[in-house]
């Protein structure tokens, strides 16, 4: 009875491991349909023009002449690096990545600051100043250009009241990078804000209690106990205001197109014009295929500085 008693709960502990892997196997297919469509239309709107994209920047192909298509190797980036044009374009791009990003962790950290505090409206305001990050790039840079317009534009009509004569901000290439500039700070900083709002208001206020006992003041408070906590929200609003400033297009496009001249043509638009407008397809790409190596590279860096200080 009892070696009966003993198959009969093996039998029982073997139908009910069966039935569980049965489940388990249901759930990995069921799974596997539902997430299958979204990685398959993912793979062919990323993956597979990627791909070509760097297949075909290994060819001198141009759509002036598409049947003359001939393998050149790494002929596109050499060019590249002869080019006095491109390496513009790479200043460009230097410069408005730099200015952009450091003025939108600098005034998003004094607004993360204040709507930090608990004042009356707060709320509010919070809400309120996501709405540049809502609007459209290119709605903004339609929007700013009108704002910036030499005749009709309301940064002239200020000026004009303080006896200011007009400026041509889009129409000089001395100041046309500036106002690409000033709507990109404006455009993204609220990003910068709520990511570094999140990480202030995460901080326990036993630290500034303590500090303030100690007699520390708000600028020490800042810098030992604010800044070193939120540092990885730092970096992190950092990594992603970078990867955006140098694929930055639609905006550059609405307000200027890369003028005047080629004062604004940042290296995004360098390429986009090589492609669309002079047909050089095979160059266009190296170029493309260039800028996501220093997105990449950028990005491998920062994100070992963020796991480096969460450590």
């Amino acid at each position: 009875m009892e070696g009966i008693t003993l198959t009969t709960a093996n039998v029982a502990r073997q139908a009910d491991s069966h039935r569980e892997r049965r489940t388990i196997s249901r759930d990995k297919m069921t799974y596997f349909m539902l997430i299958g469509p979204s990685f398959l239309l993912l793979f062919l709107l990323t993956v597979v023009p990627l791909i070509f994209s760097v297949g075909i920047a290994l060819f001198d192909y141009t759509l002036m002449n598409p049947e003359n298509i001939r393998f050149v190797g790494l002929d596109n980036f050499v060019r590249a690096c002869q080019d006095k044009n491109f390496w513009h374009s790479v200043w460009i791009s230097f410069i408005q990545v730099c200015a952009t990003v450091a003025g939108q962790m600098v005034c998003g950290m004094l607004i993360a600051l204040l709507l930090s505090r608990e004042f009356r409206g707060v709320k509010l305001m919070r809400a309120l100043y996501i709405i540049p990050m809502m609007i459209t790039p290119v709605v903004s840079g339609i929007m700013w250009r009108m704002l910036f317009n030499t005749d009709l534009g309301m940064v002239n009509y200020f000026l004009s009241l303080l006896h200011i004569p007009p400026v041509n901000w889009l129409g000089d290439s001395s100041t046309a990078l500036m106002t690409v500039i000033i709507t990109d700070i404006w455009m993204s900083t609220p990003f910068v804000s709520t990511i570094l709002l999140a990480g202030i208001q995460s901080i326990s206020k036993d630290y500034y209690e303590a500090a303030r006992m100690d007699g520390a003041s708000t600028t020490r408070q800042f810098f030992s106990i604010t800044l070193p906590l939120v540092r990885p929200m730092l970096l992190l609003a950092l990594l992603f205001r970078i990867m955006d400033a140098i694929r930055r297009f639609d905006s550059i496009m609405a307000m200027t197109a890369g003028g005047p001249g080629n004062a604004t043509e940042t290296l995004n638009l360098f390429a986009y014009y090589q492609g669309f407008n002079y047909w050089y397809i095979g160059y266009s790409s190296a170029l493309s295929f260039l800028m996501l190596a220093i997105i990449f590279g950028i990005s491998i860096f920062l994100l070992r500085r963020i796991q480096r200080s969460d450590q």
